[in-house]
């Protein structure tokens, strides 16, 4: 480095050229985008969109299943074709069926995404979500209904553990914070569009055609995955990983060189993929999960993967969303469609935050954005919590508690929605990350299950010490992992203080060209 920075001084000597200055994580990063500018509408980006806005689509099922059912269960046509009443422990069986399909999924999606490829992982998954989508809707017995929604939760979950990795795999280094930070937010998406076809069903068909109806809809968007994902390209890090790196290098210099494969980006990805292979080049057996535990790095980076799993669930924002609809009555809004209404536009605030929280963090980083996001859903969450304590006494006060459910769900969305897949991805290694997927989902859907059962509103004072013990545990000990390519994230985790040594910065400074003639260090948090 020293070198480097003697030879680099003497450079701007030499040229007495102007330069500008650049704090960054990552000197090769910002160096290699310096050289070459990315152009945001260039044909190979705009063609990296499509394919990202395609592997999002894979999050929307699991957003539409969650609306879908406190939906569907309300009402009486669904509850007349089975029998059923809204409530008790059949209902909860039904709810808790897709979690449990999801955690039996968790052994076969290492297999699939590390043994077949991503885009394999992601169509198979999407065909099990068809299969479960067309037992359920045409279900009109209680057994075939369950074993539907089984089906269902096992498919999205196999999607779901390479779609987050192909979509971090395939972004472009410089944007990757957005470009991958979007995919959780199309969870909101299938949200709102499952929020908005019951509410039309439940107001204009009264036949089981009314829950029917969503059913065929949640088909529709695993169903575009399915014909579109086969003809895209596969993750390079998969290929070089199964000794095919001359696809994986055209594929870098067809999306993020302009199909030059000497581009200085292209370059800097495939050499730190190539060295890092080259580096364990073993058996990684599908059924081995050693290489999760079996070095501090390695577990370091685990305990990453499970922090978020946990703390996107038991955050508060689960007891919120389950609580909203009997605030909203205690205000005093009886109608069944007004509150099936305000129940539909509360997702599309939360969606509009976590996109604009997608755009932000490249910009301010994955630790700020986690606790600032924290830091508002503590303060909304309090007040939540003071509303609800005298709504009892003064019901007009029920219009603060829908407010700060509101108001919680933004600051959450925000800081945290983006991150929820794309932090636990980005933390694991090549080698481990669709089996770390996996496991994420695996300790998500257990957090969900805890969720399910043992949520009231009496321990709302246990989430408001909770989320003050999360921002702390992510001050102290998370990572951050923005401004860094994925392989740069080696260094990070086998690091003495992986979380100090994240946050250090270097300093560029880079000619009008993007030469860099100057690196220093600049400090470390």
């Amino acid at each position: 480095m020293e070198d480097d920075l003697r030879r680099m001084d003497s450079i701007a000597d030499e040229k007495h050229v102007e330069t500008r200055e650049i704090n960054t994580a990552s000197a090769a990063l910002a160096a290699a985008v310096a050289q070459q500018k990315p152009r945001l509408l260039s044909p190979s980006m705009l063609r990296l969109y499509v394919i990202m806005g395609i592997g999002y689509l894979v999050s929307t099922m699991n957003g539409f299943d969650s609306s879908l059912m406190g939906a569907i269960n309300a009402m009486k046509p669904y509850q007349e074709t089975f029998g059923l009443n809204g409530a008790g422990s059949t209902t909860g069986i039904i709810f808790i069926i897709y979690q449990i399909g999801q955690i039996v999924s968790f052994p076969f999606c290492g297999l699939i995404a590390d043994g077949w490829g991503r885009r394999w992982c992601i169509f198979v998954g999407c065909l099990l979500v068809l299969v479960g989508t067309a037992i359920q809707g045409s279900a009109n017995h209680l057994g075939q209904f369950i074993g539907g929604r089984f089906i269902l939760g096992f498919g999205a979950s196999i999607a779901s553990a390479a779609g987050p990795a192909y979509i971090v795999e395939l972004a472009h280094p410089a944007y990757r914070g957005t470009m991958a930070g979007m995919y959780n937010n199309f969870w909101w998406v299938g949200n709102i569009l499952a929020g908005w076809t019951t509410y039309g069903t439940n107001l204009h068909i009264s036949t089981s055609w009314a829950w029917r109806t969503p059913t065929v809809v949640q088909a529709g968007i695993p169903s575009v995955v399915l014909v579109c994902i086969m003809f895209f390209p596969e993750s390079p890090r998969w290929l070089i990983h199964h000794d095919r790196a001359e696809e994986a290098l055209a594929i870098f210099a067809k999306y993020h060189g302009e199909g030059d494969p000497d581009s200085p980006l292209v370059q800097l990805q495939y050499r730190e993929i190539v060295e890092e292979y080259q580096a364990c080049k073993d058996d990684n057996p599908w059924w081995d999960y050693r290489e999760l535990v079996n070095t501090r790095a390695a577990r370091y980076r685990l305990a990453m993967v499970i922090g978020m799993s946990f703390f996107g669930q038991w955050s508060g924002n689960n007891v919120v969303s389950y609580f909203l609809p009997e605030m909203i009555a205690a205000a005093g809004i009886k109608n069944t469609n007004t509150q099936l209404l305000i129940n539909a536009i509360n997702p599309i605030f939360s969606f509009l935050a976590a996109v604009y929280g997608a755009v932000c963090l490249d910009k301010l980083g994955r630790r700020p954005m986690m606790l600032w996001g924290l830091a508002g859903s503590l303060v909304f969450y309090i007040l939540l919590t003071a509303f609800t304590a005298e709504t009892i006494h003064h019901p007009n006060l029920s219009y603060g508690t829908i407010v700060s459910i509101y108001l919680f769900g933004i600051c959450f969305a925000w800081g945290f929605t983006p991150l929820q897949t794309l932090y636990a991805v980005e933390c694991l290694g090549n080698r481990t990350r669709a089996k770390g997927s996996g496991l994420n989902y695996l300790f998500l859907n257990i957090a969900i299950i805890v969720n399910t059962f043992g949520i009231s509103v009496g321990i709302d004072i246990v989430y408001i010490g909770w989320i003050v013990v999360e921002m702390l545990l992510i001050y102290f000990f998370f990572v951050e992992t923005a401004g860094k390519t994925l392989e740069e994230l080696t260094e990070i985790f086998e690091a003495p203080n992986p979380r100090k040594h994240s946050t250090r910065k270097v300093k560029l400074e880079v000619t009008s060209s993007g030469e860099v003639v100057g690196i220093s260090d600049t400090h470390q948090a």
